[in-house]
């Protein structure tokens, strides 16, 4: 094989979360060992960190995610495409010509969510909402009670006023 024939190659690939951090480094190596049994010559391995998937993959919703940069000839990569392929520690794995520069990546860990905290939130800002609307309710009310009942002298004069319109239209 020629050196002109190499390429640079950028892998990452995701690993379940039901493994430990122990038992990724041994997937790792593992992975390593079979780039290297392929032909290829690793540069740089990174761990990515643990983030969740857009979507479940295989029952799972959260993985490891690994970067790893190898260099190799470009007639090996089917190879390493078909050994990852049946690797059951990796759940997906994507290959691509890797760039000059190794770009910067800032991923933001998974957090976990307190659905409790969520949700009591929730019921003490509805509670807030009752309170506030009962509040305007009543302040509406008041003004209605304060008004002083109109006396039958007031309807009467009411009432001429506008008969005295009806008939200056007509």
């Amino acid at each position: 094989m020629s050196e002109t024939n190499t390429q640079r190659y950028e892998l990452l690939y995701i690993v379940p979360t039901t493994y430990t951090d122990d038992e990724i480094g041994s997937i790792e190596t593992k992975v390593s060992t079979i780039l290297e049994k392929d032909g290829a010559s690793i540069d740089s391995v990174t761990r990515l960190g643990k983030l969740k998937f857009a979507y479940p993959i295989k029952k799972q919703r959260h993985g490891h995610y690994v970067l790893v940069y190898f260099t190799a000839p470009a007639t090996q990569l089917k190879k390493i495409e078909d050994h990852l392929r049946i690797t059951e520690e990796v759940l997906r794995h994507m290959i691509v010509k890797a760039e000059e520069t190794n770009p910067n990546y800032n991923l933001v860990q998974f957090q976990e969510v307190n659905i409790e905290a969520k949700e009591e939130a929730r019921r003490k800002r509805k509670q807030e909402e009752k309170q506030k609307a009962e509040a305007e309710r009543a302040s509406e009310a008041k003004p209605a009670e304060e008004k002083k009942p109109i006396t039958e002298e007031e309807v009467e004069k009411k009432i001429e006023s506008a008969l005295k319109e009806d008939i200056k239209d007509v």
